[in-house]
C-alpha cells in the first residue's frame, strides 16, 4: 500500500518502502507508553535512522492504521546494522548504538514496531503474521511441556536438557529478559520438538532458496576455535558474495584485516548444530529440496534438512515514513501580542505599546464606559482614576452616546465607538495602579479586537505577561501546545517527582500492591493525571517553564489588578505536581481537568488513553494544549471571542471535571489491557483471523464496572521512558538544505528504501509543486510597506507607502520561486532519475528565464548541494 508515500515533503525522510525486507518488523503488544494509535521502536532505532524519529514524532504507515506517534521501549528487538569494516551487529541497547552511530554504512534491519491488538481492532484489519519472537516462543515451550509430562514441570524439563529448574522458569516467565545460550536453546528445541529460540533464529527467507547451497558449502568450511570453555569462536575466508547473503539474514559477524569473517561463541553453535559443520551433512538432499516446488521458501527447505526447526522470524515488515516532528511549545498568535488590548496602526510593525505611546493615541473600536464620578469616557467597566464602577455606553448614528441598550427613536444601536484614545495616559495609570517603576522593553497588543462588542482587555493584563515573558491566545488564556501520547504506568525516576509527593498525590503503591519506596517500581497513572513535556533538547521552551511563569503572573495579577492574595504560591517548577489544568484539543469546545503528577523529558503530553479519547483525539500524531485552571477561571471570556464563524472551537465553553470512561471517544474501548497475549492469539495471527475472532481484554469489557479507572496491563516493559532521540533532527537541523541532505543519506544508509525513489517523489510531490505554484503567484502578488506593513493590490504610483512614506517590496521575490530549482535538477542527475523527468524541469527552467531573464549561475550555490 503505497497511499502513506504518496504526499512525501522534502526533509521528512521515507523509513521503509511498502513491505519491504528490512522495514519495521511487527510485533504485537503494548508497551507503557503506545497503544491508541501509538507505536513503539527501540531507541537504537531511532539513533540509527539519523535522529528523524524522536519520542511523539508523527510516522505516516502502510498498516494498521494510516499514522502512529512514536515512542520507546528496549525490549523488543534494535536494529541489525553493517559497519564501515564490514562487521554486522545488533543494536540491543541505546549505548550501543550512540557508540557505533557514526560508523553505519547500512541499516540491514530497522529493529521492530511494537503495535497493540487494539490498533487492529479498532481498524478492522486482519491479524497479520508477525515475526517469530521470545514471548510467542515460551507460550509454545509451556503448552509443550504441558503435552509432554502432563503439567507444567520445569524439573524433569531440567533433568532432560541438564538446566537449572530456576532457569527455565524465568525463560517461561520472563521471556523478554531471560533468554537460553545457544547450546540450551538447541537442547530445548530438540527435547520437546520445539522451533529454535527467536534469538538464534535468523532472517533466512531474506535470501532466495536458489542461492542457500552454496551459502552452507561455504559456512561447512568453517574452522572453529577451542578453548577451556568449549568452542570460543568460528572463522571462515571472507567470499563476498557469500558474505552478502549472511549481511542480508541478520547473521552478526565481525570481519578482521578484509580477509576473515569471525562469528562469536554462540552464533558458531547454532550453524555448527543446523549445517552439521565436521560431521556428515546431505548436500545433495539440500540442493534437491531448493529445486523442489513444494518448498516455497528458503525456510521451507531448511526445515526439510536440519534436525532443528526454526519458525519465520521476519514475519511482515511495515513501510513507514516521517510525518509531522513533535510539538511541545507555547502558543502564540499572530504577532505574538501579550494582550488583547489594540494598538491600532500607531502600534507600527510591530504592535507594539512602545510606539503607540511615542504618538500619545490608539486608534481603534472599543466598547465605551462612562465614569458618573470624573464624568470621563474609558474602555475599563472601572475608571482607571478613581476606581469606581463604570456605565456600559451604546452609540446611536444619529442621537451619538446612550446608555439604554436600544436608541427610543432609531432603535438599532452599535456596542462601541471608533475612537482615539489617550494611550499614555493609560499606559501611565495603569503602571501607577499596578505600583510599577519599570516595564518591559517591548509589550505587544493586538491591530484592533474582533470580538462582537470590541471588548479589549484589560492593559494590565498585557503589562503583567510581558514582565513574565508569557503571551496570550485569542480566548485570554496562556495556552501550552504537545504532542499527545498515551501512558499507563510510570517509574518515580522517569517524572521528577518525589516518592513522598507522589503519596500525597495517592500514589501509595506499585502494581505488585507493595509499598512505594524506590525510583525504580512501576506505578499506575491515575485516570485524570498527566506528565508534562520538559524537553532539555529541544529549541523551544518546556511546559515547566512556561507554567511557572504563569503561576506568576496570576499571582502577580491577583494581588496587584484585584487586591486579593496570591493562589499559586510557588516556590520552584518541581511545585507544579499537583496543580490542576485543562486540556483541551483543537477542533473542540468542551475542556477537560487534569492534574499535574510529573515532568518527561520528551515532548508529549502524557495522559492515559482515556484522557485523550475524552478530548476526542487519539494518538497519531495528533496535538492538544493545556492552561492553568486558574488561568481560564480568572481570563478566559467568551467575550474576547471573535464573531467570525467557527470562533468558539478551541475554547474552553465547557468543563469536564471527573472522567466518565463511558461518555468519552468509544475508539478508547478497543485499546487492550492484557499483560500477555495468548498463544491462541499467535494461532489466529498465522490463520489471518479478523481480530473480533480473539478474545482479548479490552476497555469495552470493563466499562461501568470498578476496573474500568485501573487495571491496565501491558506486555512489554521498558526501563525509562526518556530512552531514545528527543527531539527530531528535523527540528534541529537549520535549514532545508540540511535537511534534505540528512534524508537522502539516510535513503542510502536503509536497506528497505530505494534512494533513486525517494528523489523522484521529492522533486514530485513538493519541489516542482513549490516551484510552479510560487511562479504563478508571482504574477498575481500583493505589494508590501517595509515600515507599516500595509498591503497594496497595486503599487502607488510614486513607488512609496501612501500611508507612511515607506519603501514597497514584493511579497513573492525571485529567490522564493528559484530555491528549489537547482536543487531538483542536481537530484535528477545524481540519482539518474526518467529523461521525463528531467525535461519537466528544463521547461520549468526556461519559463522562469522567460520572466526573470537568463543570469550567470546565480543558484549556484544551492545547485552544489548535490
Amino acid at each position: 500500500d503505497f497511499t502513506y508515500i504518496k504526499d512525501l515533503v522534502a526533509g521528512r525522510p521515507i523509513v521503509s518502502h511498502p513491505l519491504r525486507t528490512g522495514g519495521f518488523r511487527l510485533r504485537y503488544g503494548r508497551s507503557r507508553t503506545s497503544g491508541y494509535s501509538a507505536q513503539s521502536v527501540h531507541p537504537a532505532s531511532m539513533h540509527v535512522t539519523n535522529n528523524f524519529i524522536a519520542t511523539g514524532t508523527q510516522l505516516k504507515v502502510e498498516r494498521p492504521g494510516k499514522g502512529a506517534a512514536f515512542t520507546p521501549c528496549d525490549t523488543i528487538d534494535g536494529p541489525i546494522v553493517k559497519l564501515k569494516d564490514g562487521s554486522v551487529l545488533q543494536l540491543n541497547t541505546e549505548k550501543e548504538a550512540k557508540q557505533h552511530k557514526k560508523e553505519v554504512v547500512e541499516v540491514l534491519f530497522l529493529g521492530d514496531a511494537l503495535i497493540n491488538y487494539g490498533d487492529f481492532l479498532d481498524r478492522a484489519h486482519m491479524l497479520v503474521t508477525p515475526g517469530y519472537c521470545e514471548e510467542w516462543w515460551s507460550q509454545e515451550l509451556e503448552k509443550k511441556m504441558v503435552d509432554i509430562f502432563g503439567n507444567l514441570d520445569e524439573h524433569k524439563l531440567s533433568e532432560l536438557i541438564d538446566c537449572p529448574p530456576q532457569k527455565i522458569e524465568r525463560f517461561l516467565k520472563r521471556p523478554l529478559y531471560e533468554k537460553p545460550e545457544a547450546k540450551t536453546a538447541i537442547k530445548i528445541a530438540k527435547t520437546t520438538e520445539t522451533f529454535l529460540h527467536p534469538k538464534w533464529s535468523y532472517y533466512w527467507n531474506a535470501i532466495e532458496k536458489k542461492q542457500l547451497p552454496s551459502l552452507v558449502e561455504w559456512l561447512r568450511r568453517l574452522r572453529t576455535e577451542i578453548g577451556d570453555q568449549g568452542i570460543k569462536k568460528g572463522i571462515l575466508p571472507i567470499k563476498p558474495e557469500e558474505k552478502r547473503k549472511l549481511e542480508l539474514m541478520g547473521i552478526p559477524h565481525q570481519v578482521a584485516t578484509n580477509e576473515f569473517v569471525i562469528f562469536d561463541k554462540e552464533t558458531t553453535e547454532i550453524l555448527k548444530e543446523l549445517f552439521k559443520i565436521g560431521d556428515e551433512f546431505d548436500e545433495e538432499r539440500l540442493l534437491a529440496m531448493t529445486v523442489d516446488e513444494q518448498n516455497k521458501t528458503t525456510l521451507d527447505v531448511l526445515n526439510k534438512v536440519c534436525e532443528v526447526k526454526q519458525r519465520d522470524k521476519a514475519g511482515i515488515f511495515i513501510g513507514s515514513r516521517m510525518g509531522r516532528p513533535e510539538k511541545a511549545k507555547m502558543r502564540k498568535l499572530t504577532g505574538s501580542p501579550h494582550g488583547l488590548f489594540p494598538v491600532g496602526e500607531e502600534g507600527g510593525r510591530l504592535r507594539c505599546f512602545q510606539s503607540a505611546i511615542e504618538e500619545k493615541k490608539v486608534t481603534a473600536e472599543f466598547a465605551t464606559y462612562k465614569c458618573p464620578k470624573c464624568n470621563e469616557e474609558s474602555v475599563f467597566s472601572r475608571c482607571l482614576k478613581c476606581g469606581s464602577e463604570t456605565k456600559k455606553l451604546h452609540f446611536c448614528q444619529t442621537c451619538g452616546a446612550l446608555e439604554e441598550e436600544k436608541c427610543p427613536k432609531h432603535e438599532k444601536v452599535l456596542p462601541y465607538k471608533r475612537w482615539a484614545i489617550p494611550i499614555h495616559e493609560y499606559f501611565s495609570q495603569t503602571l501607577k495602579n499596578l505600583g510599577m517603576t519599570t516595564f518591559p522593553d517591548l509589550i505587544k497588543g493586538v491591530r484592533g479586537t474582533s470580538n462582537k462588542e470590541h471588548t479589549p482587555e484589560h492593559l494590565a493584563k498585557a503589562i503583567l505577561r510581558a514582565k513574565h515573558g508569557i503571551f496570550v491566545n485569542k480566548d485570554g488564556t496562556t495556552r501550552y501546545d504537545a504532542s499527545e501520547l498515551p501512558i499507563t504506568h510510570f517509574k518515580p525516576k522517569e517524572i521528577r517527582t518525589s516518592i513522598q509527593k507522589l503519596k500525597e498525590l495517592g500514589y501509595d503503591k506499585d502494581i505488585n500492591g507493595r509499598e512505594l519506596e524506590n525510583e525504580e517500581q512501576i506505578v499506575e497513572l491515575l485516570p485524570q493525571d498527566i506528565i508534562i513535556p520538559c524537553c532539555p533538547d529541544s529549541p523551544d521552551e518546556s511546559s515547566d517553564d512556561v507554567l511557572f511563569r504563569v503561576t506568576q503572573f496570576i499571582d502577580d495579577l491577583l494581588v496587584n489588578l484585584y487586591g486579593l492574595e496570591p493562589y499559586y504560591n510557588l516556590k520552584s517548577k518541581d511545585d507544579l505536581a499537583g496543580q490542576l489544568v485543562v486540556g483541551l484539543a483543537p477542533h473542540t469546545s468542551a475542556g477537560t481537568v487534569c492534574r499535574i503528577v510529573g515532568f518527561s523529558k520528551t515532548q508529549g503530553f502524557l495522559a492515559t488513553p482515556l484522557i485523550h479519547a475524552a478530548q476526542r483525539r487519539d494518538c497519531d500524531g495528533d496535538e492538544t494544549c493545556m492552561f492553568l485552571l486558574m488561568d481560564a477561571f480568572l481570563n478566559f471570556s467568551k467575550k474576547y471571542l471573535p464573531e467570525s464563524r467557527g470562533s468558539t472551537m478551541d475554547a474552553p465553553l465547557v468543563l469536564t471535571s471527573i472522567l466518565t470512561p463511558s461518555e468519552v471517544d468509544d475508539m478508547a474501548f478497543k485499546v487492550d489491557r492484557a499483560w500477555k497475549y495468548p498463544l491462541e492469539f499467535y494461532n489466529a495471527c498465522l490463520e489471518y483471523k479478523m481480530p473480533w475472532e480473539v478474545k482479548i481484554e479490552t476497555v469495552a469489557n470493563v466499562l461501568g464496572k470498578p476496573e474500568q479507572y485501573e487495571g491496565w496491563g501491558f506486555t512489554h516493559d521498558t526501563d525509562n521512558i526518556n530512552a531514545g532521540v528527543l527531539c527530531s533532527a528535523y527540528k534541529t537541523l537549520p535549514s532545508m538544505q540540511d535537511k534534505l541532505l540528512s534524508q537522502m543519506d539516510l535513503a542510502g544508509k536503509l536497506r528497505a528504501v530505494d534512494a533513486p525513489d525517494v528523489a523522484r517523489l521529492v522533486i514530485e510531490k513538493h519541489f516542482i509543486r513549490d516551484i510552479k505554484g510560487n511562479l504563478r503567484k508571482f504574477s498575481m502578488q500583493e505589494f508590501r510597506c517595509v515600515n507599516c506593513n500595509e498591503k497594496f493590490r497595486r503599487p502607488p504610483l510614486n513607488g512609496k507607502c501612501s500611508k507612511c512614506g515607506g519603501k514597497i517590496i514584493f511579497t513573492i521575490s525571485e529567490g522564493s520561486i528559484v530555491k528549489y530549482l537547482e536543487p531538483s535538477m542536481s537530484l535528477a542527475d545524481k540519482y539518474e532519475l526518467p529523461n521525463y523527468l528531467k525535461q519537466t524541469l528544463e521547461l520549468v527552467k526556461r519559463r522562469i528565464e522567460g520572466v526573470f531573464g537568463k543570469e550567470k549561475e546565480k543558484q549556484l550555490g544551492l545547485g552544489s548541494w548535490f
